[in-house]
């Protein structure tokens, strides 16, 4: 397994459509991006391409927030972020230490600006940071004072503030040679490792006032760890989400316009769980988690056995009481588990 990852940054049509977009520098930062990619490819180094979502060309529904034309890789993961680095609340960081990648090498645009932020953070994390410079692109800039700078000086600048501090800076052919050095240090056999896991504890489970919005009607069900001290309102915070994913239209033919919810306060995070009933037998689900206290659409995170617990309840439920020729909405919504830990 790789313990490194190639961070792809906003290399996306957006910045085609800018007036400050210049031809002169691309042809070679392509043919670098493209040799670097390939290269971690051929060495199973997993891809994540990055994209950054703001306004103008940069919003989702402008239709340029795409990879640019030249790249025709897949890639591991697509993250969008918000910010400059693309480390907060974006996801990244769990789905990479949940993988185990404690070593990142960053490409990408612009170089001063997004790839050097999530150089700085990423270092900040306890990341190795790698950064191939020769596989970044920017664009030239002018100083308040009227001096311009170039895009090579651009560079050259961040090679200056990031070299023994938050990174290494190299080239592709640096990149690449550093990987293979890292692959012959870690090289492990399978008989390193061993599932070892903690013996199956109960966990408390109680039902919630049912939540109402518009038509819709979910049950709600708590679940906790013990010793979690998330803020009392967290799940609340997130109603929001689930309202903005739940169809318009509660009750059609296909659906009765109900559901669950588990609320679920985790020993490392919390889970909001939330499935409703569609398409006649067909469960609809999707999962958010808090990250530093702000909800997320789940990326690797999924549910747990606990949750499953709930859900097979849920589903005998909606079988004795919906699948029926005579269904019954009030009946559903009556049962309800319930377990205690005393």
């Amino acid at each position: 397994m790789s313990h490194s990852a190639l961070l792809i940054v906003d290399v996306q049509r957006s910045f085609e459509q800018k007036d400050f977009w210049q031809q002169e520098d691309f042809p070679a930062f392509r043919q670098a991006l493209t040799r670097l990619i390939d290269g971690c490819q051929s060495r199973n180094v997993p891809l994540v391409d990055i994209f950054h979502v703001s306004q103008g060309p940069f919003a989702l529904e402008s239709g340029f927030v795409t990879p640019m034309s030249f790249l025709s890789h897949e890639p591991e993961v697509r993250i969008y972020k918000h910010v400059h680095n693309a480390l907060t609340e974006s996801g990244l960081d769990v789905w990479l230490r949940d993988r185990q990648i404690n070593h990142l090498v960053i490409s990408g645009m612009r170089t001063e600006q997004c790839c050097e932020t999530t150089a700085r953070v990423a270092s900040d994390l306890g990341f190795d940071v790698t950064f191939v410079t020769e596989a970044t692109l920017t664009f030239p800039m002018t100083h308040s004072s009227g001096l311009t700078l170039s895009s090579d000086e651009i560079k050259l600048r961040t090679e200056l503030v990031l070299t023994d501090r938050f990174a290494h800076v190299t080239n592709v052919d640096g990149a690449l040679n550093e990987l293979d050095n890292r692959a012959e240090s870690t090289v492990t056999t399978s008989s390193d490792v061993s599932w070892q896991p903690k013996p199956y504890l109960g966990r408390r489970i109680a039902p919630l006032p049912v939540w109402h919005h518009e038509s819709w009607q979910l049950k709600r069900y708590a679940i906790e760890f013990a010793g979690t001290t998330s803020p009392a309102d967290i799940f609340e915070r997130a109603y929001t989400r689930v309202a903005s994913w739940l169809p318009p239209q509660a009750t059609t033919a296909d659906r009765p316009g109900v559901g669950w919810m588990l609320e679920h306060r985790g020993k490392t995070m919390d889970y909001l769980v939330v499935g409703w009933w569609d398409n006649e037998n067909e469960l609809r689900m999707k999962i958010w988690v808090t990250e530093n206290g702000q909800w997320r659409e789940a990326l690797n995170e999924s549910f747990c056995v606990w949750d499953m617990q709930v859900m097979a309840f849920e589903r005998d439920a909606f079988v004795a009481t919906l699948l029926q020729k005579q269904p019954d909405v009030a009946a559903y919504l009556q049962q309800q588990l319930t377990i205690n830990l005393e």
